[in-house]
């Protein structure tokens, strides 16, 4: 019972070996393989962050380049708003000089039929003088 035991155990025992080895070379085959994805996957989030901060540099530059476009559109549209009111004020200007030039010419048309009515009378006091 001895010998046929023991070869027996020991068959057990290699077996038991053999499928520790066997179990041992697919934990080493799966950790190698989750360090190569492990690898990968920093190699990923290394690119992901440079895609990031190049990302935040564009948004970065973008934003001081939309800044600037407001500001210069805010000094357009100030610019825009005095010429209007210079505009105004010179449209204001033009009219009164209109409306003063119509009154020159109304007061020249009256001043014109006066000096027609006083010279109409002063030929009709002429006559009188040398008819007389």
């Amino acid at each position: 019972m001895a010998g046929t035991d023991e070869t027996k155990l020991l068959s057990l025992v290699e077996a038991l070996f053999n499928g520790q080895k066997r179990t041992l070379s697919m934990v080493e085959a799966a950790i190698e393989k989750f360090s190569t994805v492990e690898t990968e996957i920093t190699k990923l989030n290394r690119k992901m962050n440079s895609l990031h901060e190049l990302a935040s540099r564009h948004h970065s530059e973008t934003s001081t380049r939309l800044g600037a476009i407001i500001s210069r559109m805010d000094e357009a549209e100030a610019m825009l708003d005095e010429r209007s009111r210079d505009i105004k004020r010179t449209q204001i200007e033009v009219v009164g000089q209109y409306n003063e030039v119509l009154t020159a010419l109304q007061d020249a048309s009256n001043a014109m039929r006066i000096a027609e009515d006083v010279n109409t009378r002063l030929i009709t006091v002429e006559s009188k003088l040398s008819l007389g």
